[in-house]
């Protein structure tokens, strides 16, 4: 049984000309390495899928004026017109994801919080205190905290939110996928492979996937999902169908997401990796998207610190490497970038099937037609 959760249709939120338009604005915000996705719908309806880090972690303070991944989120949704956020999903508790709720309410009113239930990360003996607030059971709580006096929605595989004229079916949550396909789905998957990789359990694995439907086109923003809850969803029997934006999985890190066997059933048209410098856009990752004989357009938030030399056109990258001498000076730190100015990479998208992406640092735009 389906779970429909509904938001009841606003006056036209004039805030842009994309909206106005009656277009679908996406956004994938530059939170170094974290991961937020803001959607906007021409109703002026607003979902914010994952928060970014917690502040300390991720980015140091910034030539655009921010300190924090909830800095960043405020400043996209203003710049479109949102005092309000109806949903945030948060896809699962470890702190590149969860680590801004707790600022984010205190900027900015929230409606409703979706996640999949309880933390499935246990805390590991030894752990330093002053690394706790890193791990997924150090957020949990920060998280329940934040959200006190919101409405809250666990997400079960089969949950549709209806955001307007978007419309949400959660396809995976609680490392539990769909049981039957969706429309555009139900074709058997001659690229299976075995999943072997032990990653069907844990906060990874947990993340609640989002299947989301505009007109006639279809967005997939899967959180950091493992490679073996993507081979559920696709195989033996692809669950999905075919996909025309991607925010691809993990930040583009091998080994643990990018299933090619999930890729190859989505046949993305256009992908947008929300990675950062020194966090994922893994050459692996690179080379299985780029394959994609579907694939017209691959759009990146971050050129790698590691790999250059896979950067392809820099006028598809919103934030290019530092100097080098930037990047040594925080190699030892983890959670830490060089200052940047936080460039976004922005789809405004018609219900026909038209997909524009703009580069915020430069201006640059494509047009795809998917449909």
């Amino acid at each position: 049984m389906k779970q429909i959760i509904g938001v009841a249709l606003a006056g036209l939120l004039i805030a842009s000309p994309a909206l106005a338009q009656g277009m679908l604005k996406v956004v994938s915000i530059d939170v170094e390495g974290g991961a937020a996705t803001l959607f906007v719908t021409p109703e002026g309806q607003s979902l914010l899928i994952d928060t970014g880090w917690p502040k300390g972690f991720g980015e140091m303070p910034s030539p655009d004026g921010s300190s924090e991944a909830a800095d960043r989120i405020v400043a996209a949704a203003k710049k479109l017109g949102v005092t309000k956020l109806d949903y945030v999903i948060v896809t699962h508790y470890h702190d590149d994801h969860s680590g801004g709720v707790g600022a984010l309410v205190a900027r900015i009113p929230v409606g409703t919080f979706i996640d999949h239930g309880d933390n499935t990360d246990p805390l590991r003996p030894g752990t330093p205190p002053e690394r706790v607030i890193n791990t997924a059971a150090g957020q949990y709580p920060r998280y329940l905290e934040a959200i006190k006096g919101h409405k809250r929605i666990i997400a079960k595989p089969g949950t549709v939110i209806r955001i307007g004229s978007l419309t949400d079916t959660i396809v995976a949550s609680d490392t539990k996928v769909i049981a039957a396909p969706l429309h555009g789905g139900g074709q058997a998957n001659p690229h299976c492979n075995v999943p072997g990789k032990g990653l069907g359990q844990g906060e990874n694995a947990s993340s609640v996937a989002s299947l989301l439907r505009f007109g006639k086109v279809t967005i997939a923003q899967f959180g950091d999902l493992s490679w073996d809850i993507e081979h559920d969803l696709a195989c033996p029997v692809d669950k999905i169908g075919k996909v025309n934006l991607l925010l691809v999985t993990q930040h583009g890190s091998a080994n643990v997401s990018s299933n090619p066997a999930q890729l190859s059933a989505m046949r993305p048209d256009v992908a947008i990796m929300p990675n950062g410098g020194k966090k994922g856009g893994d050459p692996e990752v690179i080379a299985v998207v780029s394959a994609q004989k579907s694939l017209k357009g691959f759009w990146r938030l971050h050129e790698s610190y590691a790999h250059p030399e896979l950067s392809g056109d820099k006028n598809l990258i919103a934030n290019l490497n530092p100097p080098q001498s930037a990047i040594d000076a925080v190699a030892a730190k983890p959670y830490e970038a060089p200052p940047d100015a936080g460039y976004a990479i922005e789809a405004d998208i018609t219900r026909d099937g038209r997909i524009t992406v703009t580069n915020t640092r430069n201006n640059f735009t494509r047009t795809y037609q998917t449909h």
